[in-house]
């Protein structure tokens, strides 16, 4: 009997385990990011990341109408700034460059830990290793 109250136990925490790795972080990004972000949604395991794609400044005007997704995901830093300037995110970080021009992401207000640990994940080597895949440069706020 206490070997099964055991097994019982294990099984309930790796379903626990399982459970939480299938936390959802809404991510909104530009168009043009799609096969780099699609590839670095695809490596990170520890969530399900579900990417909406449409052109930055109408993702930055949805955003600032009242919808929350975790990270916001632009080709330039304007507009994750704009919400920053808004109190609707916290600090922009510069995750690449492409033609001279930052591409910036910014956690929205009310963002879990998740969505942190993968705007993390995408300016780690790792992630960088994917974005440059795509053609795009470090970023300046992206580690060594």
């Amino acid at each position: 009997m206490k070997n099964a109250k055991v097994i019982l136990f294990v099984v309930g925490a790796l379903l626990a385990m399982s459970a939480q790795a299938q936390t959802t972080v809404p991510l909104y990004a530009a168009d043009s990011l799609r096969p780099a972000l699609d590839e670095l949604a695809a490596a990170y395991a520890s969530a399900r990341i579900d990417v909406r794609y449409g052109t930055p400044v109408a993702l930055r005007d949805r955003i600032a109408a009242g919808e929350r997704p975790a990270l916001f995901v632009s080709t330039n830093v304007d507009y994750p700034h704009s919400l920053t300037r808004q109190g609707l995110g916290g600090p922009v970080k510069r995750f690449a460059r492409d033609h001279g021009a930052d591409y910036g992401l910014v956690l929205v207000d009310g963002s879990s830990e998740e969505a942190y640990s993968f705007s993390q994940f995408i300016l780690s080597p790792e992630g960088q290793a994917i974005l440059a895949r795509h053609g795009l440069s470090r970023g300046a706020s992206a580690g060594k």
